[in-house]
């Protein structure tokens, strides 16, 4: 901009940091972001004095360097050498197509024209809505990917301290640290406030889980007299398998047993397997593949 006298000039033909104000007069606002506060900058390297916070954190030398796959995971190496060629083998099939699961269904705008701005509708029958079910290739093997452990302590609404006893014996058991299971409202009459510690949880992936499988399924379920599997409605139709254990099976884990007069009072917890399959069959299938039975004859109430 010039300004010569009264007369006032501007200059178009260089990039400016204003927007059309500039023919009123009046100042105007920056539309190019700056770009120098997206380059992300560590202080910490640029000294000197100490050359180790240069290295990557992947480095030994480094001093955030954690090691990691220090053991062997043979539970990792079953899946990759056996499972995953066998369920392979097993599910898949030349003809095989998407199943279409049930969507909501779209209103008639033929019907009225107040039906364009209408939510979808719930699907028809019984059933709510179910995601599709791709055939099995290479490259969606089912596969477990997470074990969720949840102890809730009812007792503990009179002695919190059972919550942290709780706690303290999933940590033994996976060798992770749980985390506490807090009340989110105010029940009268079951005597619960909102954040009472009620128990804890805990979400292994990894060499824990793995670890925790093979514990579950050579030592502590084989102990367990009259234990006839895991029943087939235990599942939620997604691919996810839960069971439980009492607070008499908990003993039976080693970690527990080798040192049962430092654990008076055992807790039972639930355990949910998460896997990646898309069907109850196939997370069955997989399953029974880290050798943890299913009971296959149906219950009373079923039959």
């Amino acid at each position: 901009m010039f300004r010569n006298g009264s007369a006032t000039t501007f200059n178009t033909s260089k990039r400016g940091f204003f927007t059309s104000t500039i023919l009123r007069g009046k100042p105007g606002c920056a539309l190019v972001p700056p770009v120098h506060h997206l380059v992300k900058i560590d202080k910490s390297k640029l000294s000197p004095r100490f050359p180790g916070l240069k290295y990557d954190k992947d480095d030994i030398r480094s001093p955030a360097y954690h090691p990691k796959n220090t053991h062997q995971d043979r539970v990792q190496e079953h899946y990759l050498n056996t499972l995953q060629s066998d369920m392979m083998l097993m599910n898949y099939s030349h003809e095989a197509k998407t199943e279409k699961g049930l969507k909501k269904r779209t209103w008639d705008v033929s019907k009225s024209p107040y039906h364009v701005n209408r939510p979808l509708r719930r699907p028809q029958g019984p059933e709510g809505q179910r995601p599709d079910v791709h055939p099995i290739i290479w490259n969606n093997i089912p596969s477990i990917d997470n074990v969720i452990l949840n102890c809730y302590v009812a007792e503990s609404r009179d002695n919190e301290l059972l919550a942290v006893s709780a706690l303290l014996q999933l940590q033994q058991i996976t060798g992770c640290k749980p985390s506490i299971i807090y009340s989110k409202s105010n029940v009268p009459n079951w005597k619960i406030r909102s954040g009472r510690q009620m128990g804890a949880k805990i979400k292994l992936t990894g060499l824990p889980m793995h670890q925790f499988l093979s514990t579950l399924s050579e030592i502590v379920l084989p102990r367990i007299r009259k234990y006839r599997g895991i029943k087939l409605s235990s599942g939620d139709s997604l691919g996810n398998i839960s069971l439980g254990l009492t607070a008499a099976d908990v003993k039976f884990f080693p970690e527990i047993d080798a040192n049962q007069d430092l654990w008076p009072k055992t807790f039972g917890f639930h355990i949910t397997i998460n896997t990646t399959a898309e069907t109850d069959d196939r997370a069955r299938t997989l399953i029974s593949g880290f050798q943890l039975p299913f009971d296959l004859e149906p219950s009373k109430k079923e039959a």
